[in-house]
């Protein structure tokens, strides 16, 4: 390119009439100025072309990171579809020893597993955010669209730590239960075989503690559903972003 655009100069300058006094001044004058102006073109090109570079880099990075996103927002949806499964078994389990007590049923011993898993305090749910973390580390501008960085944003630093914050609080281990029902049961594996099954038919305490555990659960499955909903929102506009279609 600067070879063409000098030898368009320099049939310029031949062309100009000779033989007029400072004729020669003039053609070197503009045979500098060509020069500087060859110049600054081929550094404002070379500046393009290096910009055009970075910025095809930058969308390689970008893409690369919308994956990864999306690869986060789904293993989430996985994990919490997971956990609401268990919770609902948990609570299949809670209710079987509820009626039993309520009702004053006969133990047998198919019940003490369900006895075993009614009292059981439910585990602190791990979200993954590697994803957002490496978002995090190369720039938020790396994302284009403001919307989708605005919502990615917003669900990693706002949505979800409000929403842990709500969810260990019902997620609540009380100690004091816990050390009060041991002694009531003699302990198998993965079962509670109750020491005096007649006591725990009015022990107020300890079946009030069993209906609060299943009421928690009950919550933790709402808020779970509520959180896959907003997940799934998210994760459909990273997709889009992808060129994603279902």
């Amino acid at each position: 390119m600067l070879t063409f655009l000098r030898t368009i100069r320099r049939s310029f300058i031949e062309s100009l009439p000779a033989g007029k006094v400072g004729g020669s001044a003039r053609k070197y004058l503009l045979y500098a100025i060509g020069e500087i102006a060859l110049v600054a073109i081929g550094i404002l090109i070379a500046l393009q072309f290096n910009n055009w570079n970075e910025w095809k880099k930058d969308r390689v990075k970008e893409t690369e990171i919308l994956q990864s996103l999306k690869d986060n927002f789904e293993l989430n949806i996985e994990t919490l579809e997971s956990d609401i499964d268990n919770l609902t078994h948990l609570n299949k389990s809670a209710r079987i020893a509820v009626s039993v007590l309520d009702n004053r049923l006969p133990y047998v011993d198919s019940i003490g597993v369900h006895f075993h898993l009614a009292r059981i305090p439910k585990d602190q749910l791990s979200i993954s955010r590697s994803g957002y973390e490496q978002y995090k580390n190369i720039g938020y501008d790396i994302i284009l669209d403001d919307k989708l960085k605005q919502e990615v944003v917003n669900y990693f630093e706002s949505t979800f730590p409000k929403w842990q914050m709500r969810y260990n609080q019902v997620n609540y281990k009380n100690e004091s239960f816990f050390d009060y029902h041991v002694p009531l049961f003699s302990y198998k594996t993965l079962s509670l075989e109750p020491i005096d099954i007649k006591a725990l038919y009015t022990d107020q305490y300890f079946t009030g503690w069993l209906k609060a555990y299943m009421g928690g659960r009950t919550s933790l499955i709402q808020m779970e559903h509520n959180l896959i909903g907003e997940t799934l929102r998210v994760l459909q506009l990273i997709k889009d972003e992808l060129g994603e279609t279902e």
